[in-house]
């Protein structure tokens, strides 16, 4: 672990998991402790629709960014969280890299991976505009983001 980061690991329904925390240095809590927990970030990896409003107001973290897909329970959850003021990384642009990287095994010249890592990392780029137009605007970054979305969706497609 880097000096300053606590990892903090929550049960499944695989315990096997709690000696992996015990190994990295982590620190085991059951699944009920994990949401209020007092931590710089929340990450979900694991089922979908674990952020419904209930939950949100239950967070003890003020950034959720995580790679499992469908994290909220309904769209209007981003809300809430931007209202608490909880930065919500929208898990689509958070997971886009294995869709990028399969984009880049189709191309007509090969697979190139040095090209698919710099693709990937633009998902940090991409983040920035979300988070920066979501506060500019007023908005949740999900609305941000799927502005976003369909503003590439429309040009790729003039593109044809």
């Amino acid at each position: 672990m880097r000096e300053g980061w606590r990892a903090v690991a929550r049960t499944d329904i695989d315990r096997s998991k709690r000696e992996l925390a015990r190994e990295l240095g982590a620190q085991w809590i059951e699944p009920d402790a994990a949401l209020p927990s007092v931590a710089d970030v929340f990450v979900p990896c694991a089922l979908g629709s674990v952020l419904d409003h209930e939950s949100v107001a239950r967070l003890g973290a003020p950034i959720v960014v995580g790679a499992a897909n469908n994290q909220l329970a309904s769209d209007d959850v981003a809300d809430a969280l931007a209202e608490r003021g909880i930065l919500w990384a929208p898990d689509f642009v958070v997971n886009a890299g294995g869709i990028i990287n399969i984009s880049v095994e189709l191309e007509p010249t090969g697979y190139d991976p040095r090209r698919a890592r710099k693709l990937v990392r633009g998902i940090g780029d991409t983040l920035r505009l979300i988070f920066d137009d979501a506060h500019a605007t007023h908005v949740s970054p999900l609305a941000s983001a799927m502005t976003l979305a369909r503003a590439r969706l429309a040009d790729a497609a003039a593109r044809g």
